[in-house]
């Protein structure tokens, strides 16, 4: 068996509590890690007792290593300032979500080399940050707000980012996984 098979088998116990209880709360987390989670629990299935090529070898390792730090990120918040308390976590969630997205975006525009305003979206992710530390009451229009700062921090027209997430529901759809059946998937934004 692969190292990497192990390593998902294990990543799975430790983690797949926490991902259908994003699911059932109806998280928009659970929006963010669906496709890839979707994808990798297909190539488990169907590689699980079969050698890889290095394509769906280098698609589990990508998708294990990133969604792997994006629950990591999300079970610091749960565990540090929401003291495991999971309701409180997920009145935060869309702020989180926004947060991991950034990080997405921040490191797609350095690794495009694409110049942004590295202060303003610094003061971005300090203003989300607030709502969490200070459990600040999370607006309606957070997304409208959340949006316009990013199009004025990056100054590039049409830019359009494509993230991992994006990546892996192309990946999907090749492999004839149906991510339409699921609701309300919102997968990616154009900038």
């Amino acid at each position: 068996m692969l190292d990497i098979i192990k390593e998902y088998q294990s990543w799975l116990v430790e983690n797949n509590d926490f991902y259908h209880k994003i699911k059932s709360h109806k998280s928009s987390l659970y929006t963010r890690f669906y496709p890839i989670y979707e994808v990798l629990q297909y190539l488990y299935n169907e590689y699980k007792d079969e050698e890889f090529d290095e394509d769906i070898e280098k698609i589990f390792q990508v998708g294990l290593e990133y969604i792997n730090l994006q629950f990591f990120n999300c079970k610091i918040y749960l565990e540090k300032t929401f003291d495991n308390d999971f309701h409180e976590f997920l009145k935060y969630d869309q702020v989180i979500n926004y947060l991991l997205f950034i990080e997405d975006l921040k490191y797609e525009l350095s690794e495009q080399k694409i110049n942004y305003d590295k202060e303003a979206l610094d003061t971005l992710v300090n203003e989300l940050d607030e709502f969490i530390i200070e459990k600040k009451k999370v607006p309606n229009t957070l997304n409208v707000y959340v949006d316009a700062k990013i199009t004025k921090i990056i100054d590039i027209d049409n830019y359009n980012f494509n993230s991992i997430i994006d990546i892996f529901v192309e990946i999907g759809n090749t492999l004839g996984l149906d991510f339409e059946k699921e609701e309300d998937i919102i997968i990616g934004k154009d900038i």
